[in-house]
């Protein structure tokens, strides 16, 4: 995987690019990885069991709480489970939250396409503006929010290519 695919906002610098290895963290699907790192492999588990919880229906407190008994009795990470089931608990449900992530984002990605969008209708609008003559490069600047370079830019290309 590419770490500029992960990016909000695409960069176009070409400075750099780092790439990942993705290991799939299935429980189902053991790495050589998780066969080296007991305690990677007991928290996979774990997390696993929350996420097939919340699938069948439970509330996330149902299901971490189930998840946590779950992890005490099979011994998981050692027994740190049993000696810190409170701060485990508590983290659990205050971590992550992968539908609250997936709406920020759809929330973020509409502001940024309501944003572009008006930007993309200003330079329409100044554009439109230039080529009627009836206006200032100022009052056109002016009445679309544009900085005075940006409408004399526009200005400069309509006026160039005609």
């Amino acid at each position: 995987m590419k770490l500029s695919d992960a990016f909000m906002r695409e960069d176009k610098s070409g400075n750099f690019e780092w790439t990942a290895d993705v290991i799939n963290m299935n429980p189902k699907c053991i790495s050589p990885l998780q066969k080296k790192c007991k305690p990677l492999y007991d928290y996979i588990r774990y997390v696993y069991r929350i996420k097939e919880s919340r699938k069948s229906g439970m509330g996330k407190e149902e299901a971490v709480d189930e998840a946590v008994k779950w992890a005490i009795k099979e011994n998981l990470l050692d027994g740190f489970f049993r000696k810190q089931k409170a701060e485990v608990t508590g983290m659990s449900l205050t971590e992550f939250d992968e539908e609250e992530f997936k709406r920020v984002c759809r929330e973020d990605g509409y502001e940024d396409g309501i944003e572009a969008g008006a930007a993309k209708k200003a330079v329409e609008t100044a554009q439109n503006f230039l080529r009627m003559g009836v206006a200032t490069v100022e009052q056109i600047a002016a009445a679309t929010g544009l900085s005075l370079e940006k409408v004399q830019e526009l200005a400069d290309s309509i006026f160039a290519k005609a």
